[in-house]
């Protein structure tokens, strides 16, 4: 009983001491590869360049490469890599999933997978991702819960 209270408060105290870390990214589309595989079927890979804006004021570049399957113009799956690099060269790397959603709109889990050395804390931090499409662009926001010392470096950069 004791071991499970401890648990129990252990991750109590850490959501409740966690901050939003949101970021808010734009990208125009750049389609690579199309394979219409059948006449509801598709694969489709795409680049994604563009900018993000952070709560902190911080501004940087966003380049990524996105894959998605797509049958009777519904989302199957969707996976993404990316890199972003601040205004001060620092720079994290992200991966996004999403599967099974309207092509056009959609959530996805995303983890921050790789960072420059002042970003190294961030590392495994796991965020919402939700993104809106109009024409070639893209129009997203990333909301991550971070503790404290992961906003001072944030804060800081």
């Amino acid at each position: 009983m004791k071991y499970t209270f401890s648990i129990l408060l252990f991750f109590l105290t850490n959501h409740l001491f966690s901050l939003d870390y949101i970021l808010e990214f734009q990208a125009n589309i750049n389609i690579l590869k199309e394979f219409n595989i059948s006449n509801k079927e598709k694969f489709r890979s795409y680049e994604l360049i563009g900018t993000i804006t952070d709560k902190y004021g911080n501004y940087g570049k966003f380049d990524g490469i996105v894959t998605s399957d797509i049958i009777d113009n519904k989302l199957i799956k969707l996976e993404g890599t990316a890199k972003i690099i601040y205004a001060n060269d620092e720079v994290l790397y992200i991966k996004a999933f999403r599967k099974e959603s309207d092509f056009d709109a959609g959530v996805a889990n995303m983890e921050i997978i790789g960072a420059s050395d002042k970003f190294k804390s961030l590392i495994g931090t796991k965020c919402i991702q939700s993104v809106r499409y109009f024409r070639d662009t893209i129009f997203g926001l990333q909301k991550c819960k971070i503790t404290k010392e992961q906003s001072e470096i944030l804060k800081s950069n």
